[in-house]
């Protein structure tokens, strides 16, 4: 069972930690999008892409390498730029558009829209709480013109296992020498947002985009 509002002490709360994705915006689409200037891109430079892979055909590819288990692929930017070389490898492609067009896919990955009402909520809890942002994504908070907010942002492959481990909010337990009681995780996904506070021994809160207006009340 998850927290409700309510049921946080938010009186023992020190840090707040957010997903980003579906959590602080709506990513519906984003990816989608990512995928198809990427991918145009790329079967403009390397037309033999075009005649072996399709969109589906390389994100199964992604599926692959994550089924692996790497660490290493948890950072999405690796994952991403491992699955266009091995396309690129598969068609005798030049590899040094390997980067230009991962820069492509990052560029939209950024277009963002971000609520005004998103905006309003960090504003008002960054008075109160430290705020730090901790994604499986590699989303910019720079580039979304939300790094004002927070004081820190982890990174799935970076700093720590991808959730559902425990390993990045342990990090910001043990980063801001605070205990279990003073962090809440507040993330769209029980599989890995709740599931990873659960593990790392913090509260937390099942919470999607729609609902983050709630936390103006508290």
């Amino acid at each position: 069972m998850t927290s409700t509002i309510e049921s946080i002490e938010w009186h023992q709360i020190k840090v707040i930690s957010f997903d980003l994705d579906d959590t602080l915006w709506d990513n519906s689409g984003v990816i989608e999008k990512c995928l198809a200037e990427s991918y145009q891109y790329l079967c403009q430079r390397e037309p033999l892409i075009k005649k072996h892979f399709t969109i589906d055909s390389m994100e199964r590819i992604t599926e692959q390498l994550i089924e692996l288990e790497q660490p290493e692929y948890e950072n999405m930017t690796v994952l991403r730029k491992a699955v266009i070389k091995q396309v690129l490898q598969e068609v005798n492609g030049d590899i040094s558009l390997v980067n230009p067009a991962f820069a492509i896919f990052y560029h939209w990955r950024n277009q963002i829209v971000i609520p005004e009402t998103t905006h309003r909520v960090l504003e008002y809890l960054a008075r109160k709480y430290t705020l730090v942002a901790t994604s499986n994504g590699n989303s910019n908070l720079k580039k979304v013109g939300l790094s004002d907010y927070f004081d820190r942002h982890l990174i799935a492959g970076i700093h720590g296992r991808a959730k559902p481990s425990a390993e990045m909010l342990s990090n910001l337990l043990e980063h801001y020498q605070i205990d279990g009681g003073q962090l809440v995780h507040i993330g769209d996904s029980i599989l890995t947002d709740v599931m990873s506070a659960k593990a790392a021994g913090v509260q937390s809160l099942e919470m999607s985009i729609k609902e983050v207006p709630q936390l103006l009340e508290i």
